[in-house]
Parts: C-alpha cells; structure tokens; sequence
C-alpha cells in the first residue's frame, strides 16, 4: 500500500519532468558572420550619336566615381536555407536592416549573429536622399525587387547595388565560430542620359529663357521594373513609363534633358524612348520618334543629338497609354 501512495505523488512529478525535456529544445546555436562590404561605385561613360534616323556607337569615354555626397544607404542582409540538392529556399529565416549616412561612405563592416547552417546570404543596398523620404524600391520579396510609386527620373539615388553568397556557417570542434566575409556589391542597374547639342540653334528660334521648357520622356513598349536577386536578372517590366525633367546646361551648345536608371542583367538589354520637348504652357515644342539605345550594368548611356529643335507634325503629342508589341531581351 506504502508503495502504491509512493508512486501516485511521484507520477505528477515525473509527467512535469518529462514535458519539461519535450517543451525547451536545446539553444539555438549561432555563429558570429563579420562581413565587410565593398561597393563598386564607378561607372564608364558610353556615347551614342543619334543622327535623326539611326544610332551611332562612338565608344567608350571616362570612367568616373558615381558615389552620392549626401542622403542615406539602406543595408538588408537576409539569410536562405540552402536544401540537400543545392537550391535555395525562398522564404529567409534571418533579416538584418540598418542604415547610415553616405557621408561616412558605402563600404561597410558589420558583425551578424546568424544560426548555424547552410545559407545563400543576399545583400541588396539603395539610397534615398534624406531619413524622411521613401524608399524607390519595394523589398518584400528579393525574388521581385520593384519600382514602387510614382515614376521618379533624373535621380542619382536611384542607384542599387547587390550580391549573394552561399556558405556554410556550422559550430563543431574544429570550426570557428567567427567567419569574415569580403563582399564586392555590385549594381544590378545602368544609366542613361539625354543631352541635346543644338542649344544655340533653339535659344535663337525660341528666344526665351531655357528654364521656361522642359522634356517629357517616355518609354516606348516595355521598361524592366522588377528584379530577381534569385535569378540574377530583370524578371518583369511595364509599359507607359514616363517622367518630366527640367534642363541641365552643360555648354554653350549642350544641354542635359534628362537621365533615369534601368534593371539590366549582365549582358545587358535596350531600352526605346521618345524625347518630347514642352514650354511652360504644356505646348509640344518637338518630338522625336521612337529611339533605341543600349544599356549595360555600370555604364552611363549618352544619346547625343538634334533633340530641341526636331521636326515635330501638327497635334502629335506623346500618347502615355501606348502598349504597342516591343520585344526586350532579358
């Protein structure tokens, strides 16, 4: 009897012991990921010579640091499982987010408590001008990086970087526990720019001041929007882009009448714009025809021409809903 009472007050103490081993798993194990990113800021200018009909490669020019002086650098590393067969599950399971002011640079270290495993690490990097500004880029998901708002042209902060990573981040008795990382970030996107180089002929036949007109650009069929970090490459694009830009004087026969950034893949693509031309009124000044012009990853476009005083006919103006067939390669 004396041993039947003693296991009926044991028993509660034994089912409490045993759901306390079920219920708290051993810690979780991590390993100290010290990464020091590099960021390749240059870019090389490429030009272009469009005659009215065709465009000319001239070739390469300068290269030039296309670092911003001031404004903020957002930082996002998210680490995703790496399965048995080598392919990278989508969903991360750790998001670092941080910040700093350009002014201190873009290259940077950071120390990272990840878990331990095997991971493809992904890196993406963009700018904005101040703390209170949004973010041109929608991150939800590194599969489709987008646009996201209005179309914003004739912004150097536009520009991204990124890289990725597998590696193996494991704690045993002969692995560290601190792993250093050199990162190169590299940009998944190119620049492109309109200049005009019949100014004096314009000021003369307008005789007013160049500040009283401005450009409309628009894509011609389809402009890439959304990148993959997945795939290395632009996975979408969209049609009736378009955005408004003041003029930039660069000589007395040369004036900027707009630039913008576009996703491009290694190989890079083309992109087809029309250049119209407006004064303060909203009155079709010029407009050109549809032109295409190659971009490339870490290369400055520019399309140099007769752009101020083209021939434009009666009540053309450029039509923002037009979803003509365009073939781009990605």
């Amino acid at each position: 009897m004396r041993m039947i009472l003693y296991l009926i007050m044991c028993l509660p103490l034994l089912l409490l012991s045993a759901c306390d081993v079920h219920e708290w798993p051993d810690t979780p194990e991590y390993v100290k990921l010290h990464l020091r990113l590099k960021y390749e800021t240059d870019m090389t200018r490429w030009d272009h010579m469009y005659d009215g009909k065709s465009v000319v490669d001239l070739g390469f020019g300068e290269t030039y640091d296309n670092h911003q002086g001031s404004g903020k650098i957002r930082y996002v590393v998210r680490t995703y499982p790496v399965s048995e067969k080598q392919r990278t599950i989508q969903d991360y399971v750790q998001e670092f987010v941080f910040t700093k002011d350009i002014a201190d640079g873009y290259d940077h270290e950071v120390t990272l408590d990840v878990l331990s495993g095997k991971y493809n690490v992904m890196i993406w990097s963009d700018l904005v001008k101040s703390s209170e500004d949004d973010y041109f880029y929608n991150i939800d998901s590194f599969t489709e990086i987008m646009l996201q708002g209005d179309h914003k042209g004739n912004t150097d902060h536009r520009d991204v970087f990124c890289a990725k990573s597998i590696m193996t981040l494991s704690i045993d008795a002969v692995s560290q526990t601190h792993i250093t990382i050199n990162v190169i970030m590299k940009r998944p996107i190119a620049k492109f720019e309109i200049i005009s180089n019949d100014l004096l002929e314009f000021v003369e036949r307008q005789g007013r001041d160049l500040n009283r007109y401005k450009a409309k650009i628009q894509y011609v069929g389809y402009m890439p929007d959304t990148y993959s970090l997945f795939a290395d490459r632009p996975v979408s694009s969209s049609t009736g882009g378009i955005f408004e830009s003041t003029f930039t004087k660069l000589t007395d026969t040369e004036v900027s009448i707009g630039f913008d950034y576009v996703f491009v893949s290694d190989i890079g693509t083309t992109v087809t714009v029309k250049i119209g031309i407006y004064d303060d009124e909203d009155h079709l000044i010029s407009l050109s025809d549809p032109i295409t012009l190659p971009v490339k990853p870490d290369h400055h476009t520019l399309l140099i021409g007769r752009f101020l005083t083209q021939d434009t006919s009666s009540g053309v103006d450029i039509d923002t809903s037009w979803s003509g067939d365009y073939n781009i390669k990605l």
